[in-house]
């Protein structure tokens, strides 16, 4: 918390009993005594401790923490915009994409990611979401990637590299098919720390690939990228 005074007092808090008694000193949105001819009342409104306190079997996460105040943090996806070109049957089209985060002050970060929907043109075609190789490789989930190196094997999907993606992504030509919100599923973890004062860039390797059936036309989605700090 920062506070910013304007030639105010600051007064330590002294409360007691007559078993006890407690000096403190703290800021607070305010305290004092209120008075009447039937009642006393001395109070403060606000915390007397603020922090995260921990033992063996528990944490507590005490006040309005502002972890990230005074740091900057930053997340970024590059390019915007990906354009497959001309697709040709059997001839898979990879594209890559450059994700960044610096999470400042703040503890680890999460990067989720999800597609509104399948490829699809205006008339209503679809490209569908991979599945990845044969029974010995696949099929991958929308959690678990699995191997797609067959140029039989069609439809989208992306794989990671960097430092802090999944571990099902750490093998070659592992993919997985993209959650979709029109399906109402759960936007798919791609990266993940608990530490402090990083800055990660992990690549997303985007996959299309069609077969001599598919109907032609310009094929669209939308990907959706949420990063969160302070995990």
């Amino acid at each position: 918390m920062i506070i910013f005074g304007g030639g105010h007092s600051a007064r330590a808090q002294d409360m007691s009993s007559q078993n006890f008694r407690i000096q403190g000193g703290n800021f607070n949105m305010t305290s004092g005594n209120k008075a009447s001819q039937n009642f006393k009342l001395s109070d403060v409104v606000g915390q007397t401790a603020a922090g995260i306190f921990a033992s063996k079997g528990y944490i507590v996460q005490a006040g309005f923490l502002n972890g990230a105040a005074g740091t900057a943090i930053s997340f970024s996806v590059n390019p915007s915009v990906v354009d497959f070109g001309t697709l040709t049957p059997n001839n898979p089209i990879d594209k890559t994409l450059r994700i960044t985060i610096s999470n400042g002050n703040a503890t680890g970060y999460t990067v989720r990611v999800s597609e509104n929907q399948p490829l699809t043109t205006y008339a209503g075609a679809e490209i569908t979401d991979t599945v990845c190789d044969p029974p010995a490789g696949g099929p991958c989930t929308l959690t678990q990637a699995a191997k797609w190196s067959l140029n039989s094997i069609y439809g989208f999907g992306y794989k990671m590299s960097g430092r802090t993606i999944p571990q099902d992504f750490n093998k070659d030509n592992f993919f997985r098919p993209f959650p979709a919100t029109r399906r109402n599923e759960t936007p798919a973890l791609i990266m993940q720390t608990q530490a402090k004062k990083v800055v990660d860039q992990s690549t997303m390797t985007l996959r299309v690939n069609v077969n001599q059936n598919q109907p032609v036309g310009q094929y669209r989605n939308v990907l959706s990228f949420s990063a969160f700090v302070g995990i």
